[in-house]
């Protein structure tokens, strides 16, 4: 048995000694289908993707959490495959035959497996949580955590996911932006619960997400989180190093910011470094930017988000983002908070990368959204007079269902 799979094993068998059957609960924390129609070759094309998230959780003292993800890129081409079994190959395979088979793995819907975790909360009686994770753990600065640590309302953006970035990020639509930065491997954590309003946290763990040439990395990064609640002011920050990297290793800390003035206008910022290594040169790649200015008038509220791309994101390195940013603007009617519904039109002007067609990309539409018995229902029509061939081929409309529990 190799070293991954004998650490698998034992998590495993850890989180099943935590995790008595009859006080498991399984639930389905996150689940979203977003289909994207447009014309090719004459033919309006459906194009389905979905991702999901399997939960089995313990008890509240004393409890794991197994997790597992459901995704799919195109789940019509999932079905198909499905019908359709691949063939034996004759001859010798050739660059087709290949690119056939990665397609047919790349559109194949499967269960994969995302978190192992073991939680203690307040061992002793002292306020402290502490946790062993393998998986993908903690996003940081990403305001997400706010209503699940102290029951506020979300503070994050809504500019982000296959709604806005439907490539992903460097080509890679499983790739999103979802924070500044994140935990990813097999490690420990502590969160210190000694006040009702701050909450700092200590992550140490062997880093999964730097690509190496075997299952296990061999580096490790330690990350110090702090988050502070207010009524009208909400802050994150986070610190963290990788070693070994280089001669010094490799550091990185970003920051969230939300402010609201209670009367109607409210402020987010998110700003990181999401990797500096004192043997490279330091550069605007390095950095994450995100501001968004948004202002209430009561039935209708306009919102600007202004977003910069790092190079450098959950320890990967995508060039094609250089030098790529977003402004996007929003004009909403209703509030999805109060009446279930809303709608309105957007607007996103963006700069993209030196290996892009066109310098600059523009998309324009109407959108309209509901929520129903805990789900989110989103209709967009969206326009891109820069990006055509034929008159019809500018239009794209996106339908989104998520929970919104």
């Amino acid at each position: 048995m190799t070293k991954s799979g004998r650490r698998a094993t034992g998590a495993l068998a850890l989180l099943l000694t935590a995790l008595p059957l009859g006080a498991a609960e399984i639930s389905v924390p996150s689940l979203e289908l977003a289909t994207a129609g447009s014309f090719e070759d004459g033919a309006f094309v459906l194009a389905t993707r979905a991702n999901a998230e399997l939960s089995v959780d313990g008890g509240y003292k004393f409890g794991g959490t197994l997790r597992f993800a459901f995704t799919a890129d195109d789940l019509e081409k999932a079905l198909y495959y499905l019908t359709n079994p691949a063939e034996d190959v004759s001859a010798a395979p050739t660059a087709d035959d290949y690119n056939a088979l990665v397609d047919r793995v790349n559109n194949s819907a499967a269960l994969s497996f995302r978190l192992a975790k073991v939680l203690i909360r307040e061992p002793f009686g002292v306020p402290i949580d502490f946790a062993y994770f393998i998986g993908q753990a903690d996003r940081f600065c990403s305001g997400d955590d706010f209503p699940a640590i102290f029951g506020s309302a979300p503070v994050g953006t809504a500019f982000r996911g296959y709604a806005y970035f439907p490539e992903g990020i460097g080509g890679d639509p499983n790739f999103q932006y979802e924070g500044i930065h994140g935990a990813t491997g097999t490690g420990l954590s502590l969160a210190l619960k000694a006040w009702d309003n701050f909450v700092p946290m200590l992550y140490a763990y062997q880093d999964s997400a730097i690509e190496s040439g075997s299952s296990a990395s061999g580096k490790y990064s330690a990350d110090l989180r702090m988050l502070a609640n207010g009524e009208r002011v909400k802050l994150e920050l986070f610190a963290g190093m990788t070693a070994p990297d280089g001669t010094y290793g490799s550091y990185r800390g970003g920051a969230l910011a939300f402010f609201s003035t209670g009367v109607g206008a409210d402020f987010l910022a998110q700003i990181g470094v999401t990797r500096w290594n004192p043997d490279e040169d330091f550069g605007i790649d390095n950095l994450f930017f995100l501001f968004e200015p948004r202002v209430d008038f009561g039935f209708t509220s306009i919102i600007m988000t202004l977003f910069y791309h790092p190079v450098w994101y959950m320890q990967r390195e995508t060039t094609a983002e250089r030098g790529v940013s977003d402004v996007n603007f929003k004009f909403l009617i209703g509030d999805l908070r109060e009446t279930s519904v809303e709608g309105g039109a957007e607007a996103t002007i963006g700069v993209r990368g030196e290996d892009a067609s066109t310098p600059f990309s523009f998309s324009a539409g109407p959108f309209f959204s509901m929520v129903t018995e805990g789900v989110r229902w989103d209709v967009k029509l969206k326009m891109e007079p820069l990006n055509y061939t034929e008159p019809l081929t500018m239009f794209n409309l996106y339908l989104g269902v998520r929970t919104a529990f």
